[in-house]
Formats: C-alpha cells, sequence, structure tokens
C-alpha cells in the first residue's frame, strides 16, 4: 500500500463511518429518541436551548446528513476499495474522485449543521 493509499483510508473510511452514526443520531434527536444531551447529536448553543428547538434542528439537519451518509457510504467506500485493488497504477482521477467524494461529504454535513442551527434558532 502507497501512502495515497493510506491517506485515503486514514481520510475517507472514518468520515463515511461518522457521516452514518451522525445521521443515526440526527435521526433519534428529530425523533425525541435522544434529547437535548452533551454527549450525541448536533450540540450547537441553539439546538440545545430547548426540546423544541433540539427536535427542530434535528428535523431541519436530517436530508442533508443522509445525504452525507449516502454519499460516504456509496461513492467513497468504493472508490478506495477500487484504489487499493487497482493499485498504484489506477490513474490520478480515482484520487482525485475520492477527494471530490469527501468533499461533498463534508459539505454535505455542515449544510446539514448549518440548517440544523438555522431552525433551532426560529424555534426559540
Amino acid at each position: 500500500m502507497d501512502a495515497v493509499q493510506v491517506l485515503l483510508l486514514a481520510i475517507m473510511m472514518p468520515i463515511a463511518a461518522a457521516s452514518l452514526l451522525q445521521y443515526v443520531m440526527t435521526r433519534l434527536g428529530g425523533t425525541d429518541g435522544v434529547g437535548p444531551n452533551g454527549l450525541v447529536g448536533i450540540r450547537t448553543r441553539a439546538t440545545l436551548a430547548s426540546d423544541g428547538a433540539w427536535r427542530a434542528g434535528h428535523e431541519a439537519a436530517q436530508p442533508w446528513l443522509l445525504a452525507a451518509a449516502v454519499l460516504g457510504a456509496a461513492l467513497g467506500v468504493p472508490l478506495v476499495v477500487w484504489r487499493i485493488v487497482a493499485g498504484p497504477d489506477l490513474p490520478l482521477g480515482s484520487t482525485v474522485a475520492c477527494a471530490v467524494a469527501t468533499a461533498a461529504v463534508l459539505t454535505c454535513f455542515a449544510t446539514g449543521i448549518a440548517r440544523a442551527q438555522h431552525a433551532a434558532r426560529r424555534w426559540s
């Protein structure tokens, strides 16, 4: 395994796993499965302000965090596996595709957090 492969694994696999976990926790937060707490969910001042703000923020973030989880699993993981299986002979395009998938996941994640913040502030 070359340095690029190790770097891709070190970046993409945790992002894919974290995206899926964050979506599950956001889903629970939006459906009264988990209330405001200091451990899981979207924990900002606005979402922690009240139970209603917590639910509103988590409901608003769900579509974006689902997109992040799906992109992380459906694009990122196969790209990393493809890169590892094909080895160093794979064109640079695969590395660029992994970077784009990572950027897409992070963009969806950041948008979801921003939407949660906005919805929680509107609730207050």
